[in-house]
């Protein structure tokens, strides 16, 4: 994989991931910064953008 780009799909599971862990810890306030960011993500995805520079 090209480390010059990032794939939305795979960083929004991602994400998503930390997000659902930080809550399981009960870290709400990073939680919700994983939250915000992988809304963001998916909004791009939305707009049909697939991959993001990494620069």
């Amino acid at each position: 994989m090209d480390n010059r780009v990032i794939d939305c799909y795979a960083e929004l599971k991602r994400l998503r991931d930390l997000q659902y862990e930080s809550d399981f810890n009960d870290d709400h306030k990073q939680s919700e910064f994983f939250r915000l960011k992988a809304e963001h993500i998916q909004n791009l995805i939305h707009k049909g953008v697939e991959y993001l520079p990494n620069f």
